[in-house]
């Protein structure tokens, strides 16, 4: 399996950094985690938070391996955009809050529908007062409509890739617009506050207020399938670098190189491959993320994954 990411884990970590979930005035990012089964990388956007099985890139232990090579990418500038790090590095997690959150997003999986979102409050494990913003991704089959949404996104997508594999479907995140366009922290509290309050005149542990998503795509998973194989591509916009973080026990070999001018990783696990690459976005402090993962045990080469990545870098 793969590496599991501070950048998804920034809402479980309690980050104050980064900007997905609304903490009455606190912004940290959003994260998605996976429950393990069959490795597929398309779990990952599954929770399983209550045995800390976090984020689709999760390496578990098989056999012992040592004198890990943890690669890294950077921009044009120099700046770092992604980079792997020892598990051990891994910042400690606050419980409360972890099952706090754990609450809020098993409540937007239930009452939120396709393409919408809402500013949750919930009484369990929530001493400090503070609300969650959730959101349900939006699912899309039709090639030319998922086209006609990326217009002016900064996002590369193709429609096949080398090697027979053609596109089959994309789970698109857009951000909330409380978000996009953060409250102060006056406003924020006084929606926690009344959130609050209406959860006492209820009497249930938890109230909810939607809100409306923008148009910015915040990240999306496209699926490609040849037969019954499929290969996805996880693309992601960034704000500083973006961490991995490595079990040291399992077996992977990574290999930094440039393709067509592009700073790429390459990655051998048990049982798939990745490639991982970063663009800029034209006048703004913010990079696109792309991640290319088979994880079905087809082993393809660094030259079959290059080859499937071209379409993304013209």
């Amino acid at each position: 399996m793969l590496p599991y990411k501070e950048k998804e884990l920034k809402e479980i970590l309690l980050k104050k950094d980064i900007g997905d979930v609304d903490l009455s005035g606190r912004v940290m990012k959003q994260l998605y985690a996976e429950q393990q089964q069959k490795e597929r990388v398309n779990m990952r956007y599954r929770y399983k938070v209550g045995v800390m099985v976090i984020t689709g890139m999760l390496l578990t232990a098989s056999s012992g391996f040592a004198a890990v090579h943890y690669q890294s990418l950077s921009n044009k500038n120099g700046d770092v955009t992604y980079q792997v790090k020892p598990a051990a590095e891994f910042p400690a997690m606050q419980e409360e809050e972890i099952q706090r959150l754990d609450f809020s997003r098993e409540l937007g999986e239930k009452l939120l529908e396709e393409g919408t979102a809402a500013i949750f409050y919930v009484i369990p494990h929530n001493p400090e007062g503070v609300t969650d913003t959730r959101l349900k991704p939006v699912t899309y089959s039709d090639w030319s409509v998922l086209q006609s949404k990326l217009s002016g996104q900064s996002v590369k997508i193709a429609e096949q890739l080398a090697g027979g594999y053609s596109f089959h479907s994309a789970s698109v995140r857009y951000m909330p617009v409380n978000l996009v366009n953060p409250p102060a922290p006056e406003e924020a509290a006084a929606t926690a506050d009344k959130l609050r309050k209406q959860t006492e005149q209820s009497g249930k542990d938890y109230a909810m207020l939607p809100v409306e998503l923008s148009d910015q795509i915040d990240n999306l998973t496209a699926a490609y399938r040849q037969g019954d194989k499929e290969i996805t591509v996880h693309i992601s916009r960034t704000k500083g670098p973006v961490t991995a973080y490595m079990d040291e026990q399992v077996e992977f070999t990574a290999e930094k190189l440039v393709f067509q001018g592009v700073e790429m990783v390459y990655t051998k696990y048990k049982g798939g491959n990745s490639l991982a690459w970063s663009a800029g976005i034209p006048g703004r402090q913010e990079n696109i993320l792309y991640e290319m993962h088979e994880m079905s045990g087809q082993y393809f080469s660094k030259e079959e994954m290059l080859g499937m990545a071209a379409p993304f870098l013209k």
